[in-house]
């Protein structure tokens, strides 16, 4: 069995380098990354946290990266990083990382789509849960010794717009319809949703907002996505109707919701993602809004899905690139 190495920052020790190919990973990820990359032969280097003007002095040495949400891979970086040969996106979505200049570049761009789908959905239906019994309020109240019984609302029967029907969407139709509700999906791809026997395709955006009772929204970030979700569209949906992205933050209009949610159009809103993260003023107004239940981007943060990231991009590299020199 080769010798493995792998050196940590941040109060971890630091081992000699060796001749091998060189991986950085720049955020928080399940140990279990670092260990199947050290025994494949690579050096790897964590640095949870590192500002972005430590990763520019630091990216010329490596071959690989490893990002999650939080680190830009910007044309900067990209520019910097001489050897850079793999850029790998531990989990799904690629508006953090310039995809035009990588593959200026021939940098290859790894990603884990499938890993993260079970929990990101499991997330969905509980923060749908949530605001159908109202739990943020049924919890704020009791800590306060207040024993009041506040009343909710079933889903059964309640019907689910699903926008976007990729792995997450789908698996947020199958779950949704397991617990009695009615399923609606958009895509912009029809073939997304051929095949799948509990969801009802439609054929705009728009009859989706108008029958819902419930909009999930399960996209990309992409020029065509960004603020998809303006007052037009919030105007359109059901009057006390609920809202919920798990996906990204831009994708809704801030401005345009906190009006909504002043206005009294929607029931309650829940939202894992922000435009800006961590929140800056405008966010801090929606966080504190008595009908938003909010989560800071905890989607695919279980153990079972960092493991399957881990051993995936682990897995991923080690074909691409190979530990030896």
């Amino acid at each position: 069995m080769r010798g493995c190495l792998f050196v940590e920052h941040n109060n971890f020790k630091e081992t000699a380098p060796e001749s091998r190919r060189k991986v950085l990973i720049a955020d928080r990820v399940d140990k279990f990354l670092l260990e199947e990359l050290s025994k494949r032969n690579f050096e790897v280097h964590y640095y949870p946290g590192i500002t972005r003007e430590e990763l520019l002095e630091k990216i010329g040495k490596f071959d690989g990266i490893v990002v999650r949400s939080r680190t830009k891979v910007d044309a900067e970086v990209i520019k910097r990083g001489n050897n850079l040969k793999i850029i790998a996106r531990a989990g799904i979505g690629l508006d953090n990382i310039d995809v035009k200049e990588a593959e200026r570049r021939s940098i290859k761009i790894l990603t884990t789509p499938e890993a993260p789908a079970p929990s990101v959905a499991e997330l969905t239906i509980a923060l749908m849960l949530a605001l159908a019994r109202k739990l943020h309020i049924a919890f704020q109240l009791t800590k306060e010794g207040k024993w009041e019984k506040i009343e909710g609302i079933e889903l059964r029967g309640k019907t689910l717009g699903i926008i976007g029907f990729g792995r997450i969407g789908r698996e947020v139709g199958r779950l949704s319809y397991n617990l009695g509700m009615n399923v609606l999906a958009y895509d912009i791809r029809k073939d997304q949703i051929i095949g799948e026997s509990y969801a009802k395709a439609v054929e705009t955006m728009e009859e989706l907002l108008k029958s819902s009772d419930f909009v999930t929204l399960h996209l990309p970030l992409t020029e065509s996505t960004r603020k998809l979700i303006g007052r037009r569209e919030l105007s359109l949906m059901k009057q006390n109707s609920f809202l919920i992205n798990t996906s990204r933050g831009s994708i809704i209009d801030q401005e345009a919701l906190l009006e909504a949610l002043n206005e009294g159009k929607l029931a309650g809103v829940a939202i894992d993602v922000l435009e800006n993260e961590p929140p800056g003023e405008l966010e801090k107004k929606l966080l504190m809004h008595p009908k938003v239940i909010a989560t800071p981007h905890i989607g695919s943060q279980t153990i079972e899905a960092q493991r399957r990231i881990a051993a995936e991009i682990a897995e991923k590299i080690d074909k691409l690139l190979g530990g030896d020199m």
